[in-house]
């Protein structure tokens, strides 16, 4: 292989260093990774913590790619402007959510190309036209942008993919996992379902004056009618850009996840987690589904896709763990969660919840009701699951009379077995609906309603753990106690600290004995 790049993986770095996510691996810049790869280039992919703490680690590179999100702005303008210093001729290519801002990123942060969308077409034609060695014709490519004197250029949109070719002819790499650190101990997600299949839209006002005129095409039966709207209101959730950017959801062959899921096992991973935005919307349905409801679950596919999974020696001999997350609650019925119970040892499905008010939620754009994700959580406790729920705190529309909702609805929540309450502050994200709507004020004072509402029952549910013994897998050493080992749950769990110095990838059971904090609890080594 010639032509060392270095991808950088930014995503949900933010201002240089994970909080949250530490023990996620996601599914772009090993994608990335797996078309410079079939081209015959050799890259590598670093953390961008690392590659700041050990800045002259870019000299053992020709080029750089950053896969970023767009809270990764100020961690990507650290990266580049490092980059450059150090190697002033090396190429530059930008790519991930941070690109749908287009014409900004491009001003702000002068990539030498921003892959827009989707990337494995895009980056395709770049390299066999023997991009970044080569001068190119980069008009000819469609689906980037770039500085030509001193303004931004957009080339046209390039179509998505057609899902039988997408992930057949652009695979995930595998083999550079081994890039990650403490991978062994990580959740690493395999793209399951690419798009999303909520095509309903907001009814509030949005800033530019583009409002919802009730013409009914959100509603539609024939489902291509759904995919365009008369008043140009992007489709889904008003606060998510993932219909807008990827479209209805395509669903990846079986053959290639098994592919992938296997090499990754055969290298040391523990814990696989089938990536989608709604994972019941695997193979459901004809295409483009834009109905997040109907039809039902294809429950055939779905099973018998987690059942070969589970067949692999790892998983049958208990040495490894296979999560599902994202659900959408109206699709989560009785059916659903029985067959997931018969074929999964565990799983915790993370169910959108977003407000707790029904009229809110309804105008935000969401499918569904907010008891529907009571029931949804009622049943995935009665089939032994344990659920997780998500908030937005200072979304478009909220009030005091939505947040003393979501309060409600977070304890009923509790009360039929949600495990966790996850809570995250609204971002308005580009090519979503609420994208020109302003970020809550820090410490905004609705929003530290829920956040104390939110600690309050986490910390309930993580004080019925003491006593209790789970599996885990060794990763790191703690960041705030010295000689102690940061511990990742190899099924659903907390993550957990012991004392001692144990080496990634280590299966340990620990005795739960305390609790730290809400998404942090200490225990005693049982057995190793």
């Amino acid at each position: 292989m010639t032509e060392r790049i270095l991808i950088t993986d930014a995503l949900s770095a933010g201002s240089g260093k994970r909080r949250s996510s530490r023990d996620s691996i996601g599914c772009g810049p090993r994608a990335i990774a797996g078309v410079l790869e079939k081209a015959g280039l050799g890259c590598r992919i670093q953390r961008v913590e690392t590659l700041l703490k050990f800045p002259k680690s870019v000299r053992n590179y020709d080029h750089l790619a950053i896969s970023a999100m767009t809270m990764d702005y100020p961690v990507v303008f650290q990266t580049i402007s490092l980059w450059r210093r150090s190697k002033p001729r090396g190429k530059i290519l930008l790519g991930g959510p941070i690109a749908s801002d287009s014409e900004r990123v491009l001003m702000a942060l002068k990539p030498d190309i921003l892959v827009v969308g989707e990337g494995e077409g895009t980056l395709n034609d770049l390299v066999s036209q023997g991009y970044p060695n080569e001068n190119i014709d980069l008009s000819e490519i469609h689906g980037i942008g770039f500085i030509h004197d001193k303004a931004p250029v957009l080339t046209p949109q390039r179509p998505l993919l057609d899902q039988s070719v997408l992930w057949d002819t652009y695979p995930p790499s595998t083999t550079r996992i081994i890039d990650y650190p403490v991978y062994e101990a990580s959740k690493v997600y395999v793209e399951t379902v690419r798009g999303c299949s909520n095509y309903k839209r907001t009814t509030l006002t949005l800033p530019d004056g583009r409002a919802c005129s009730e013409c009914g095409i959100c509603d539609s039966e024939t489902l291509p009618d759904r995919l365009t709207c008369p008043e140009d209101i992007p489709p889904g959730c008003g606060f998510c850009s993932v219909p807008a950017v990827w479209g209805p959801p395509r669903s990846r062959p079986v053959e290639s996840i098994l592919e992938e899921v296997s090499a990754l096992l055969d290298l040391g991973v523990h814990r696989i987690v089938l990536e989608a935005p709604d994972f019941l919307d695997y193979m459901r349905g004809p295409f483009p589904m834009t109905d997040p409801c109907q039809p039902t679950a294809n429950l055939a596919q779905i099973t018998s896709l987690l059942s070969l999974i589970m067949k692999l020696p790892a998983f049958s001999e208990g040495t490894a763990h296979l999560s599902i997350e994202n659900m959408k609650a109206c699709l989560f019925t009785e059916d659903v969660a029985q067959a997931l119970s018969d074929v999964l040892d565990s799983s915790s499905p993370n169910i959108g919840l977003e407000t707790g008010s029904e009229e809110h939620s309804k105008a935000i754009g969401k499918c569904g009701t907010p008891q529907n994700v009571i029931d949804a959580v009622r049943l995935a406790k009665h089939y032994g699951m344990t659920p997780y729920i998500y908030f937005i705190y200072g979304m478009p529309g909220e009030s005091e009379q939505t947040i003393a909702e979501s309060i409600e609805v977070m304890k009923q929540a509790h009360e039929a077995g949600a495990e966790r309450i996850i809570l995250y502050g609204f971002r308005p994200l580009p090519r979503s609906a609420f994208a020109e709507f302003p970020s809550p004020e820090h410490r905004d004072p609705l929003g530290e309603r829920l956040r104390a509402e939110a600690a309050r029952i986490n910390r309930l549910r993580k004080d019925d753990l003491v006593g209790k013994v789970l599996r885990g897998i060794a990763a790191e050493p703690s960041w705030e106690r010295h000689g102690y080992t940061m511990v990742y749950p190899l099924g659903e769990g907390p993550i957990m600290t012991v004392q001692g110095g144990f080496s990634p990838g280590t299966l340990l059971d620990i005795e739960i004995t305390h609790v730290l904090s809400p998404g942090l609890v200490g225990g005693k080594i049982i057995s190793s």
